[in-house]
């Protein structure tokens, strides 16, 4: 019996001066999670890296490229629209230079919340802690020059 745990996706942690930029998913009920906020990637495909997936999934998201994706890390959870425990890798990106050029091209918004706002959001339960984690550990700051 096989208990290795693949990785299946790959999201990012993209930083707006200090802020955490976050989508609003579609309201379909053909996709998880739909209606509510998170972090921006997707499922990696036959071959690819999860870096290579985030890149991919950012740009065809939100139509930037952002210089450096730093790993932070991944997280086993059962998901329940897969109805299986997946592996999610996550990275972290500061997007500020390049925000304003954004152009999402998938979901209902793109939107940046301080901490402190996350909260007040009906948001993916794994993002919400992968957020409280990088915040608690790192601060706002990594990444940043």
């Amino acid at each position: 019996m096989n208990n290795v745990i693949e990785v299946q996706s790959a999201h990012a942690i993209l930083l707006v001066s200090g802020r955490y930029a976050l989508q609003l998913r579609d309201d379909k009920p053909t996709i998880s999670s739909p209606g509510t906020w998170s972090l921006f990637g997707g499922m990696i495909q036959n071959g690819e890296t999860p870096l290579q997936t985030i890149k991919r999934e950012i740009a065809e998201e939100l139509c930037i490229e952002p210089e450096q994706f730093l790993p932070f890390g991944f997280k086993d959870y059962y998901a329940d629209f897969e109805k299986e425990v997946i592996r999610t890798l996550f990275f972290v990106a500061d997007v500020t230079p390049i925000w304003d050029g954004h152009i999402l091209t998938e979901g209902q918004a793109a939107a940046v919340f301080g901490f402190e706002e996350l909260s007040d959001l009906r948001m993916v339960a794994v993002m919400r802690q992968v957020l409280t984690r990088f915040h608690q550990a790192k601060g706002a700051t990594v990444g940043r020059r």
